[in-house]
């Protein structure tokens, strides 16, 4: 992609590159804390959707944490909480499961510049709610004041899981052959979301306050409705799934960058040739007709309706996944398959689209 594309979302104030520079200067520190505690040593590298504990017996405490970004927002302007405590819950159980590990409890963080009562009992509803789909407990959190930092709130969850070390799943086994089954995303999810809230609402604070609450046509309902659109939660139909005798080769939550998340496991020389994605939902097609975005960016940025993939290793397989996925009202289908490839990959020939 090239700068030129890429200038939309920098423009919205979310720079990739920054991000990638950031991560780089932390690199360079924390991997040596690992000798810190070697009793329970760190079993995966940095970079996929969780990290692994050994805490011996054959068995690993996996972990992640996560927030909700910029979705606070749309929230604060829509004046409406009840539903970003399950887009928190979300956003750590689903990177959970992408290592085969399954969530048992998770902490909550809010930095707020003001103690609502509403508020925080809007943002208790939606954890309660998130974590009844993610079937984990809520098992403390910490409320912290900071006005001087932060005007409104800010959401992060941190959420631990186990899984058996050698059952840890980081794409390792993904390899030509096999089938990508994409399953439906409900919406935005919680990526994103600065350069839709700008696209569809105006770029300045008061246009998007104007805005929130019109009915947009497109949609059938007002764009702060379809932005506040919780995140699916995948981990009841991935725990139904591993109960079944197909063998998922990998698992890969569509987040913040899109399609390059699936480039994430761990496997090489392989190339994922997605030649059947899902139509986009409306709100990208809106997003991308209004913002004038390339292709290119829109599967960078957003999920595009898919949100979470699992590759297995045939057809059988995946007719399984997608009917698994459908006792839990998620639609699932085939969106592709692995080719060889040099390194990682993502094709979508229908679009002349790679990512590596």
């Amino acid at each position: 992609m090239t700068s030129k594309e890429q200038s939309r979302y920098e423009q919205s104030g979310v720079s990739t590159q920054g991000a990638e520079t950031a991560l780089d200067a932390i690199k360079r520190h924390i991997p040596a804390t690992r000798g810190f505690n070697t009793k329970f040593p760190v079993a995966l590298d940095l970079g996929y959707f969780a990290n692994v504990i050994d805490i011996g017996g054959g068995q690993g405490l996996a972990f992640c944490t996560d927030g909700v970004g910029t979705k606070v927002i749309v929230a604060e302007l829509a004046d409406r909480y009840d539903t970003l405590g399950i887009d928190c819950v979300a956003m750590n159980v689903n990177d959970l499961i992408c290592l085969g590990a399954t969530p048992v409890s998770m902490v909550d963080y809010i930095a707020c510049s003001h103690t609502d009562p509403r508020i925080f009992e809007e943002l208790a509803i939606g954890l309660k709610e998130g974590a009844r789909q993610g079937q984990v407990s809520i098992s403390g959190g910490e409320i912290s004041q900071v006005k001087e930092i932060v005007n409104g709130i800010d959401l992060i969850g941190s959420a631990v899981g186990l899984v058996q070390l050698d059952r840890v799943n980081t794409g390792q086994d993904v390899k030509p052959g096999q089938v990508v089954v994409g399953v439906a995303a409900s919406g935005v999810h919680s990526n994103g979301l600065t350069l839709a809230r700008r696209v569809l609402l105006g770029e300045s604070a008061q246009e998007q306050k104007q805005n929130i609450g019109k009915l947009e046509p497109a949609l059938g309902k007002t764009i702060g409705d379809e932005l506040l659109v919780p995140t699916h939660i995948y981990v009841q139909d991935m725990l139904a799934l591993w109960e079944t005798d197909v063998n998922v080769r990998a698992m890969v939550n569509i987040t913040g960058g899109g399609l390059s998340n699936l480039n994430r496991v761990s496997a090489g020389d392989i190339c994922f040739v997605l030649d059947q994605l899902m139509e986009p939902l409306p709100v990208f097609r809106l997003i991308q007709e209004r913002g004038g975005i390339s292709d290119a960016e829109m599967y960078e940025v957003f999920n595009m309706g898919l949100g979470f993939v699992a590759v297995v290793d045939d057809d059988a397989s995946a007719k399984t996944v997608i009917d698994v996925c459908a006792r839990f009202n998620h639609p699932a289908q085939i969106i592709g398959r692995i080719e060889s490839g040099t390194g990682r990959s993502v094709t979508v020939p229908p679009k002349n689209l790679t990512y590596r």
